[in-house]
């Protein structure tokens, strides 16, 4: 599958992405933050086929990559060939047999239809050691978007575990080094550490075009976070881009399972953003890390996206109100979201749980109900229903029907869908 989609845009009413036609891009992205450093080509080349063949469209990776946060080396490490990315350690003298290797994988992840979501730096470079300055960080920047000008599936990010302050002049420069050099040609935006956003510090920036969030081990915290964001004006996509991994070991809220990946996926959704899934060994890189591309949340993503693209998702609008009773909170929040003409709804109910569900809000006469396991995207009937709408009274009678995950279920979806009379 040629890669014909990019470069991708920000829509009119700055909700979603949009490709170079000009249709909705739905973001359903991984972590692997050390692809173009340690990944050799094979695993790369590996890598990128199972994530295209599992329906992600964004890739996350830093091209100058140091181990990770708490693993930083004082200067960034060498490809799989033993090529650094700086001459000198110097971040305005890229090496180019550095970066051959990243034009390889470019090119590789434009013939799988995968977007490639790319960090200059990790912020270690900048916040901790100062290897980048204001100077060298905007020749940085204008280098590499002079060379990835044409590329089209590329999105850059500014940041990388860090958060800006102290260093405003330096990622400035850099986001500005990027604009300047391939001339407004890719999206950029900014990753910031745990429990922080973008929009915290550059959301009136003129480079900045979408938000990015990073709960990490406050995963109960992200429809909230995603729903702020949202609110913000002006309108920009907003981003979970870095949760809780999937067996990740350090978080205090663990284990991170599946259903705890699935709720971070679905809970971002249903706030109005999107997300981007994280396996703990794909930036690891432990022993046998190779063998683990189809680790069970993997593939439960590739639901999530089928089922949350099955209705004009860029269309959607948060909407609590269709709860009745049941709505939970925090760990077991549940969460909806519904078409603004009322002809479909999507329910995201986290755990084995009853929901009483305001059917009126739906304009319609009835209503089609389905369950979805988001597991295994198992569909079960759900039964047909009077809204109370269009009965030829002047007011509508407020109707309301419980809906029940299914006894063998974690989670479901509820769709719901206006019958045509």
């Amino acid at each position: 599958m040629a890669n014909n989609i990019g470069p991708l845009r920000v829509s009119p009413n700055g909700r979603y992405l949009v490709d170079a036609k000009g249709e909705p891009f739905f973001w359903m992205g991984d972590t692997a933050w050390p692809l173009y450093a340690e990944y050799s080509r094979a695993d790369a080349e590996n890598y990128l086929a199972n994530r295209a063949a599992k329906g992600f469209t964004v890739i996350q990776g830093v091209l100058a990559w140091g181990g990770g946060t708490g693993f930083e080396g004082p200067t960034p490490g060498p490809n799989a060939a033993g090529d650094l990315p700086w001459l000198d350690h110097n971040p305005a003298t890229p090496n180019d047999a550095y970066f051959q290797h990243i034009d390889h994988i470019a090119r590789v992840a434009a013939a799988h239809g995968l977007t490639l979501a790319m960090l200059p730096t990790w912020g270690y470079y900048v916040n901790d050691v100062g290897t980048l300055t204001p100077e060298n960080a905007h020749a940085y920047g204008k280098w590499l978007g002079a060379r990835y000008k044409a590329q089209p599936n590329i999105i850059w990010v500014n940041g990388g575990d860090r958060i800006p302050v102290g260093h405003e002049d330096t990622w400035n420069a850099l986001a500005h080094g990027l604009r300047e050099g391939d001339g407004g040609a890719h999206l950029i935006t900014y990753h910031p550490c745990g429990w922080t956003h973008s929009s915290q510090y550059f959301h009136q920036s003129d480079w900045l075009d979408f938000n990015m969030i990073q709960t990490w081990t406050e995963w109960a915290k992200v429809y909230p976070a995603v729903a702020y964001d949202c609110q913000l004006a002006p309108a920009r996509p907003v981003i979970l881009a870095e949760g809780a991994y999937e067996n990740g070991p350090e978080y205090p809220q663990g284990p991170i399972t599946p259903l705890v990946v699935r709720r971070q996926a679905w809970w971002a959704f249903m706030a109005g953003g999107y997300s981007t899934y994280g396996q703990n060994e794909m930036w690891r890189m432990k022993p046998g890390w190779a063998e683990t591309f189809d680790t069970p949340a993997a593939g439960h993503m590739s639901i999530y996206k089928q089922i949350a693209t099955s209705r004009p998702w860029w269309q959607r609008a948060p909407d609590q109100g269709l709860f009745a009773s049941g709505v939970s909170s925090e760990r077991t929040l549940n969460a909806a979201v519904r078409s603004p003409q009322g002809d479909w709804a999507m329910v995201y109910l986290s755990s084995q749980c009853h929901a009483l569900i305001h059917l009126d809000k739906l304009q319609a006469r009835r209503v089609q109900a389905t369950l979805v396991n988001p597991a295994t995207g198992e569909h079960t009937d759900a039964g047909i229903f009077e809204t109370g709408n269009f009965t030829g009274s002047q007011f509508p009678q407020a109707r309301q029907q419980w809906f029940s995950t299914p006894g063998y279920w974690e989670d479901a979806v509820l769709l719901i869908d206006a019958l045509k009379e």
